[in-house]
């Protein structure tokens, strides 16, 4: 049996169907919360959706949701949607609350390339039906066939 990650979300990922499309399958949600931590927004995105991104905020409690038991090939999907490589996002060790328990986890926090475009807040209701129809027909596999080329 492959090793398993839990993973703190906080944006487009806590939609099951934006996970399922990128991932391949769908993962148990639970409502989770991460203290020292805040989700913003951004002032300018490359894409057609308002995109989040998460900073350290201290005494600041960030609500989301921790997906369970997540493989290595699903996690490696979802880093490359994170483009952790290019500094956008960083892959980040943190403690999260979930149904009255800790769990170990990670999250995909802010980076450099984007800390200068922090602006104002991001909610989940920002993201129309459209836009999240958009990621799944079509960023989704552009990115998932960019990630097959960089297996072979």
């Amino acid at each position: 049996m492959q090793p398993t990650e839990h993973i703190f979300v906080y944006g487009l990922l806590m939609f099951p169907e934006i996970v399922e499309a990128i991932a391949g399958e769908r993962y148990q949600m639970l409502d989770a919360v991460l203290a020292d931590h805040q989700r913003r927004g951004l002032s300018q995105s490359p894409l057609d959706a308002p995109v989040p991104v998460l900073t350290e905020a201290p005494g600041r409690v960030q609500q989301g949701k921790l997906l369970l038991n997540v493989g290595p090939d699903a996690v490696r999907a979802l880093d490359f949607f994170e483009e952790i490589d290019s500094g956008h996002y960083v892959k980040k060790a943190v403690r999260v609350q979930a149904a009255g328990q800790w769990y170990s986890a990670f999250c995909y926090a802010i980076g450099p390339a984007l800390t200068p475009y922090i602006s104002g807040d991001w909610q989940p209701e920002l993201v129309s039906e459209a836009q999240k129809a958009h990621f799944i027909q079509q960023v989704i596999p552009q990115m998932l066939q960019a990630l097959a080329t960089t297996k072979n």
